[in-house]
């Protein structure tokens, strides 16, 4: 009876006990959702001083370290948490918290996992759903998505933002019919309660719904004329009227009405006669596409409507065939430019060079050199400047250099204040070759407007061309913020001047490339200098890794944008524009192939596939081991000294705080033991999810996978180049030769049936191939290139050398030999950074 008795007080103090710890866990629950975050950690560490195991603590006490900015304490107390928890069995609490941690460490994927875990184990908490939504939607888990909106909107009904997105989830599915009654559903019991805040709103999604029943009809004339329809009741409420034309007459289009079609063209245009893509779609509605007489009279009325805009002068001179005629309309349309003094008249007739090539810049040198001819210098000094501008560029685009640059002098020494002609100039002189000189007149352009940013990037541009990177970093500190920092480097990481970070990292690769090529042409004196050694040696690192540092940042910049977007799945429902949500989407699923990402994932390849090549190299022996020990103090006496510069550079390379980024230098990314991993995981598997397939490169897909030891994904890029380019292409060639080389019975580094494959690839798709020359060592396989494949590209050539295929002095003499049709710049490039 006593021992029952015992007993049951101890369960009754356990009871009291688990009471307390429950109010004290809701009470740092409450603090910590009010941002006082070190009374919630007090309260919580009583709790695990006595049960050490607690998992609602341990998580809760994370998610306060995590926002008080301790990010690894924060992570060792999740880690144990998850330790103790079996799959997903925790408290509602537990999992939604956990949710919450991942989503604030970008842990999408198991941000859902907790967020679902939460609402299985018994949360009543409907919000979640909404969580759960946007987060689904920036996995583009869009069925997900989807079952998740209509969950939180049958629990908040009386939001419009909850019933917009639940139809864009129902249109992004698929499920247009449903979207559209779940707009029409809220307009109905909206009617009548629209207040004037909520307009722009309205209008949006009444415009969005008139998109997916367009999207629904395709070509169903039916469904055309009730999409027509709505367009014409919703119009009094609709703001975009833009947008509603082009509607209409997109309908007419689809439906065969060109008559109608054509008046709405002609009422667009009346709008905005400016906008060139009107004036196309009007002549097809007309039927005049392919009849260039009734073109004309169309245009010739249109410039007598609209005699001060530039698409009804300018578009026949795309389709006039008669060169009398056509040098009458050039003279006509760019004397007036020239009299008017435009700055852009080449730019605004360079298509017409691309498109329709000598018939236009044979008229047009003859017609603006007669002008300029007729031109007083002192009396006509606008016209004479800028047409001796334009004569400049036209020059530049012949590439006949020596006269471009006549003519930009001229005009200089005429007016030396204008910043325009300094830039034209220093780009004549980059084709030169001479990037030095065109830094020193961008600069010398800049000086005569220091206010100006755009001379001032262009500038800083060129420097960096020029391989001159603290010049060029000076002259762009001039407009960042430094207050902590010597330079603007910081500060432009921080604002994400990608432009300016991508040509300062193949700046520092050049000049890496540059210090490589110094130490092995060392004479033996400089050569047995180890301070000066060391020093190269060191320059060469810091190159390499600096350049390695600067293209990982932009790989960071468009992860960070691609998370941006996670707070607009929830922001553009709030706000009412579905449309404006819509392109979001579709500029994010094509984010990782735009050109400065693909500029940088190409630059960092060269040095990721550089450290794969040296750290397959075998017997490498570190040249200091071997130092008597009569050098050893000199050697340390070295190392301090270089530890001293080390330090004085850091602050003015520095990208970020040191708490930031211990890794100033890059040299923990070049030290890599897994570069390849390291390249996909950084740059190219985000590439290539969302690269088209007809869009992809193929060249570094081939590279990558040849690398990686993969010959058959080799021969897949192969072929997929192949129908793109054709087989007669010397990227193909060299691709190809570099492939079935890789086959022979004598490499090691590839699998046998891999091998096989490739082989039994080659002999049915590439029969005429000399495949049986594969395993021949005397076979001149650099002859047969030469005579198979175009040899106007010297970029197979390079691939050769830069892979280390065949004698590399009988490539260099081919390639210099090729060279000689290019202009200085290019020659330049390749004999500098190339051979």
């Amino acid at each position: 009876m006593s021992a029952r008795r015992r007993g049951g007080k101890a369960k009754a103090a356990s009871k009291l006990v688990a009471k307390k710890d429950t109010g004290q866990f809701i009470e740092a629950l409450k603090l910590y959702e009010n941002k006082e975050y070190k009374k919630s950690i007090k309260i919580l560490d009583v709790i695990l001083k006595k049960s050490s195991s607690n998992t609602d603590s341990l998580v809760l006490k994370g998610a306060n370290l995590f926002a008080l900015g301790e990010k690894d304490e924060a992570a060792v107390l999740i880690k144990n948490a998850l330790g103790k928890i079996e799959g997903t069995k925790a408290s509602s609490i537990c999992c939604h918290l956990l949710g919450i941690y991942m989503r604030q460490v970008k842990d999408y994927a198991a941000s859902i996992k907790w967020f679902q875990a939460c609402l299985a184990n018994g949360s009543n908490n409907n919000q979640i759903y909404r969580d759960l939504a946007t987060l689904q939607s920036q996995t583009n888990d869009f069925k997900g998505a989807l079952v998740s909106r209509k969950e939180y909107w049958e629990s908040y009904p009386g939001y419009r933002a909850n019933w917009t997105s639940l139809a864009v989830a129902q249109d992004i599915n698929g499920e247009r019919q449903q979207a559209i009654n779940t707009l029409s559903q809220f307009e109905k019991l909206a009617e009548g309660k629209i207040g004037p805040s909520e307009l722009y709103e309205h209008n949006e999604c009444l415009m969005y719904k008139n998109d997916i029943m367009f999207k629904a009809a395709g070509g169903n004339r039916d469904k055309l004329q009730n999409v027509l329809k709505h367009l014409n009741v919703i119009e009094p409420n609709v703001f975009d009227k833009f947008g509603l034309l082009e509607r209409k007459a997109s309908i007419y289009m689809k439906m065969g009405q060109f008559k109608d079609a054509s008046i709405v063209y002609r009422t667009l245009i009346k709008r905005n006669p400016d906008n060139f893509n009107y004036y196309p779609l009007l002549e097809i509605s007309l039927g005049i596409r392919s009849d260039n007489k009734l073109r004309k009279a169309l245009y010739g009325k249109l410039q007598e409507f609209y005699p001060n805009c530039e698409p009804p002068k300018y578009l026949p001179l795309t389709f006039i065939q008669d060169k009398e005629e056509l040098s009458k309309n050039l003279e006509k349309y760019v004397t007036a430019q020239l009299q008017r003094g435009v700055p852009a008249a080449f730019s605004n007739l360079k298509p017409l060079y691309k498109k329709r090539g000598k018939i236009v810049s044979n008229a047009l040198e003859e017609i603006v050199l007669k002008y300029f001819e007729s031109l007083n210098p002192k009396s006509d000094h606008i016209c004479y400047i800028w047409t001796g501008y334009y004569l400049a560029q036209h020059y530049l685009f012949l590439k006949d250099l020596v006269k471009a640059q006549h003519y930009i002098d001229t005009v200089i020494s005429h007016t030396p204040t204008l910043v325009e002609l300094y830039i034209l100039k220093a780009r004549i002189f980059k084709h030169l070759g001479l990037l030095d000189e065109a830094a020193s007149i961008l600069e010398e352009g800049r000086q005569l407007d220091l206010q100006d940013r755009f001379i001032n990037c262009k500038t800083v541009k060129y420097f960096l061309r020029a391989n001159k990177i603290d010049k060029a970093v000076d002259i762009a500190s001039v407009f960042t913020k430094n207050d902590d920092a010597p330079n603007g480097i910081k500060d432009l990481h921080f604002v994400e001047a990608s432009w300016f970070i991508v040509e300062q990292a193949e700046a520092y690769y050049r000049l890496h490339i540059n210090t490589v090529k110094g130490i092995e042409q060392l004479p033996e004196d400089d050569a047995a200098d180890a301070t000066k050694l060391a020093q190269l040696k060191w320059d060469a690192e810091k190159y390499k890794g600096l350049a390695l540092k600067r293209f990982y940042a932009i790989s960071k910049f468009y992860k960070q944008f691609e998370d941006d977007q996670l707070d607009f799945h929830s922001y553009c429902m709030r706000k009412g524009t579905p449309r404006a949500y819509l392109e979001m989407l579709q500029w994010g699923n094509s984010l990782y192939t735009k050109p400065i990402y693909v500029r940088a994932m190409e630059g960092a390849s060269k040095i990721y596939f550089d450290i794969f090549s040296e750290n397959s190299k075998i017997g490498i022996v570190d040249q200091d081991s071997s130092a008597s020990s009569a050098n050893y103090k000199k050697v340390k006496k070295e190392s301090t000294s270089l530890r001293r510069r080390k330090e004085e550079e850091k602050k003015i390379v520095a990208a970020y705080g040191e708490d930031q980024d211990r890794d100033v230098f890059g040299e923990v990314l070049i030290n890599t033991e897994v570069p390849l991993e390291e390249f996909a995981s950084n740059f190219y598997d985000n590439y290539c999810k969302q690269v088209n397939e007809n869009e992809k490169d193929f060249v570094l897909e081939f590279e990558y996978q040849y690398k990686a030891g993969k010959l058959v994904l080799c021969f897949s890029a192969l072929t997929k180049y192949a129908k793109k380019y054709g087989i007669k292409n010397g990227m193909f060639g060299a691709m190809a030769i570099m492939l079935l080389l890789g086959t022979r019975d004598s490499i090691t580094t590839f699998e046998t049936i891999a091998k096989k494959v490739v082989l039994k690839g080659f002999e049915t798709d590439f029969a005429n191939f000399p495949i049986h020359e594969r395993e021949n060592e005397n076979y001149d396989w650099l002859t047969f290139f030469e005579e198979n494949y175009s040899s106007k590209d010297f970029s197979a050539l390079l691939y050769f050398r830069r892979n280390g295929i065949f004698d590399p002095s009988r490539i260099s003499s081919i390639i210099l030999d090729r060279l000689s049709n290019y202009e200085p710049y290019v020659k330049d490039a390749v004999l500098q950074y190339e051979l």
